[in-house]
């Protein structure tokens, strides 16, 4: 199996972060000539410290005893699934190959540029490959998306799902599958406009992936160090808390006397300051490119009041973003709960969704 593999069958969205496996299923219909989603069913478990580090799972078997736990909670009976490797993980180039080759010749042709682009031995990786279309400037070639990724890590994960009782079959990049999400569900949202420079900021616990996408296609990608992990600690640091402490602090939106002047904002001036960073890394390539809004998601984007502090600080809308807004739910999702967890769900929707492409 290769990254991006294909599927044409209802698929579980497995995301597996440094923090937390997260669980969607989705089913679709067409009700007067139009895609309606359904959520099946969701569950989320937390992963002990330090068994996956930099997005690397260091101990598949515990991650797969999390994963069957998820699994059994949701109440799905899927067994087919699809997961991601985070951006750090994934070395992708687009590439111009001839137009009108054939599949074999397609591969032949792929994997002779798949051994000039990545600097493992070819057979210590796994690689694969997309056609994005016919290149702008040249109708007789075509835009080949191809990434890569070292073996062993690829085998970790699906390791990690063969343990939790699945069957991998997918194999994505979390970028592309926040893509996904994006490109089929927000163009039914009133509330984006994307026909702008749309960013998505994905804040996770350790890092903050910011996106931006134009007309719906990515066009930028970076990973920043800093996310909700970093707010704990400076939470356990100003109060002198323990771990679960300031964690159960800051989901809850501390009360304490001086906790957004000491905690919060000097935190959401960190993050800021690094999505402003990527915003003027893009707008120095595209000169005179205005951003349209911000779109949070990820673990850290239900921080009580994040929205709107970031907003006040770049100047910009900004808005957590609930992809599951224009959704039907099953009788046995609790709707409130996936509500509250939503933006954190970005992911494992848009791996989920991978059934339908």
């Amino acid at each position: 199996m290769g990254l991006f593999s294909r599927s044409s069958n209802k698929l579980l969205g497995i995301d597996i972060s440094s923090s937390a496996v997260k669980l969607v299923e989705l089913s679709r219909a067409s009700v007067r000539g139009q895609w309606l989603y359904k959520v099946e069913a969701f569950a989320t478990a937390s992963i002990p410290e330090g068994i996956v580090e930099s997005k690397r799972i260091n101990e598949p078997g515990v991650v797969g005893d999390v994963i069957r736990d998820v699994v059994t909670r949701s109440g799905t009976s899927a067994k087919r699934a699809a997961t991601a490797l985070s951006g750090s993980s994934i070395i992708s180039r687009v590439i111009q190959l001839p137009a009108g080759l054939s599949e074999s010749e397609m591969e032949a042709m792929v994997a002779l540029e798949a051994d000039q682009y990545i600097p493992q031995h070819i057979d210590e990786v796994r690689y694969d490959f997309d056609i994005i279309g016919v290149n702008a400037s040249n109708a007789e070639s075509v835009d080949v998306l191809l990434a890569a990724s070292r073996g062993d890590i690829v085998d970790d994960l699906m390791n990690a799902l063969e343990v939790g009782g699945l069957v991998p079959e997918v194999v994505d990049a979390e970028p592309y599958s926040v893509e996904h999400c994006c490109q089929l569900l927000m163009q039914d949202d009133e509330s984006v406009d994307m026909d702008a420079n749309l960013v998505i900021a994905d804040i996770g616990a350790r890092t903050m992936d910011v996106h931006v996408l134009r007309h719906g296609n990515m066009v930028q990608t970076r990973e920043y160090a800093i996310g909700g992990n970093q707010l704990t600690a400076d939470i356990r640091k100003a109060y002198g808390l323990g771990y679960d402490e300031a964690e159960r602090q800051k989901i809850q939106g501390s009360a304490t006397v001086g906790y957004e002047e000491m905690v919060i904002q000097p935190f959401i001036k960190r993050l800021a300051q690094e999505l402003r960073g990527a915003l003027q890394i893009y707008q120095a390539k595209d000169e005179g490119a205005s951003i349209g809004q911000i779109m949070l998601v990820g673990g850290s984007a239900n921080l009580q009041g994040i929205a709107a502090l970031v907003g006040h600080e770049l100047a910009l809308p900004v808005k957590a973003w609930d992809p599951f807004a224009k959704m039907q739910f099953a009788k046995k999702v609790n709707i409130d709960r996936l509500r509250a967890q939503a933006p954190a769900l970005t992911v494992a929707c848009g791996l989920a969704l991978r059934g339908y492409i």
